[in-house]
């Protein structure tokens, strides 16, 4: 037998051998969870994992992860889940919690907890996806970023293949995050994403990996109009990108006094409840933390420019009907001569 042939056959006994392990372990978790009416759902989506997605989920499963258990689906997304079964491991991923949940560890609203999940992300450096947890005066875990109210319910742990879990319900199937454009819509927000269109940045915003965008609300882009309408592409694009910072920085990380680079090669300092742009102006955070595939995106309250932008749209804006008064008087001259 050549060198070849040997290293494929010992590859092929060690995938064989890494699938039947994988495959028991699934096996004892779904024995375990089948005494348990609330994981039908879990069970279900367990049970088509694609014989090539095993080992990877059976990796993910490690001691201190939480299996959030949804109770209830949208009509048809389970069928559809069932029907393209390659979507299934990085949605039970993001099922996956990394850290014991317990009701005494999430913090009363509007504070609110960053927790990962075994959903790996494109963020930056392989870094895994995460929830936002927060809690109510009755002691109700919801789980922020959800298109409708999801709550968490910390419950018992379970035992399988000798190990113990934890495992909380969850009222509804998560869903992970998505890009930036499908996102502020469901916050009411439109025209950053429209702006980033007409100024040819959408790509760069939704492909790179690991960023964090301080997205100003529409009423910001409103007050900040007489200024920003007299802007060519090129300039509205440096605009936008005086908002956004290279690495996914949650609000924890949103430290005091902090200052970093945008990408219009402008610094910012973020204090965590504002973030000011040197030789610019400043803008409070209103809601931080609104989860994307590649980053995270923190609203504020006004459209980041430079004083010198702002003094230059005043100069135009004065000078314009000036400009337009000495050219109609000119040809106005002109056509009298001409007659």
């Amino acid at each position: 037998m050549n060198f070849f042939k040997l290293i494929n056959l010992l590859l092929f006994v060690l995938t064989a051998s890494a699938f039947s392990t994988s495959s028991i372990l699934i096996d004892a978790l779904v024995e375990a969870l089948g005494g348990f009416t609330p994981f039908g759902i879990f069970i279900s989506l367990l049970e088509a994992i694609p014989p090539e997605d095993i080992a990877e989920f059976a990796s993910l499963i490690t001691n201190n992860i939480t299996f959030g258990v949804p109770q209830s689906a949208p009509n048809g997304t389970v069928s559809n889940l069932l029907g393209n079964p390659s979507t299934i491991l990085p949605l039970l991923s993001y099922h996956l919690i990394k850290s014991p949940v317990s009701n005494s560890s999430i913090p009363l609203s509007p504070t609110h907890i960053i927790v990962s999940t075994a959903l790996i992300a494109s963020l930056e450096n392989n870094r895994s996806q995460v929830l936002v947890l927060t809690k109510d005066s009755n002691g109700t875990i919801h789980v922020l970023n959800q298109p409708s109210d999801v709550t968490l319910t910390p419950s018992s742990g379970i035992t399988f293949a000798g190990n113990s879990y934890g495992w909380s319900s969850v009222s509804d199937l998560l869903v992970a995050p998505t890009t930036l454009s499908a996102t502020l819509p469901s916050y009411n927000i439109t025209t950053f994403a429209n702006d980033a269109v007409t100024s040819g940045i959408t790509d760069t915003l939704e492909n790179l990996q690991g960023l964090t965008i301080f997205v100003p609300q529409d009423s910001a882009f409103s007050s900040a109009a007489s200024t920003l309408s007299h802007l060519n592409s090129s300039e509205l694009a440096s605009v936008l990108s005086g908002h956004v910072i290279n690495g996914t920085l949650y609000s924890p990380q949103l430290t005091s006094g902090q200052t970093t680079m945008n990408f219009a090669g402008q610094t910012l300092t973020v204090t965590g409840s504002n973030v000011s742009l040197t030789g610019g102006n400043t803008a409070n955070i209103l809601t931080s933390d609104v989860l994307l595939q590649n980053g995270v995106v923190h609203i504020i309250d006004n459209v980041l420019m430079l004083d010198s932008l702002k003094s230059s749209a005043a100069i135009s804006m004065s000078v314009g009907p000036w400009v337009t008064r000495v050219t109609v008087l000119a040809l106005g001259s002109y056509l009298v001569l001409a007659q």
